[in-house]
């Protein structure tokens, strides 16, 4: 899955002991993902105190997208991180029309 950083500017990961948190981090910190914003920053804490696994995603227009993962399968995690992502591509791309 292509995630592009365009319009990002901060992923935070807390709780990484689930294996899906780590299919997640990833996706979101391979190469290809990165380049596409250099200057986005991905943080990642790893505890082990029993409390939910949280991702914690700032885009650049100060709007939050906030997934716990108790419920969510990796899969339906990057899901909705993708399309939050390109929606926030399309409407950046109409505003600078």
């Amino acid at each position: 899955m292509q995630i592009n950083y365009r319009n990002m500017f901060s992923i935070f990961l807390f709780n990484l002991y689930l294996n899906l948190f780590r299919i997640f981090l990833e996706q979101v910190n391979s190469k290809k993902s990165r380049a596409s914003n250099i200057n986005c920053v991905v943080k990642t804490d790893v505890r082990h105190d029993g409390t939910e696994p949280v991702v914690d995603i700032m885009f650049a227009d100060g709007d939050r997208l906030i997934m716990k993962g108790a419920n969510l399968t990796a899969r339906e995690m990057l899901l909705a991180f993708n399309s939050r992502c390109i929606a926030k591509g399309l409407k950046a791309e109409e505003k600078n029309k």
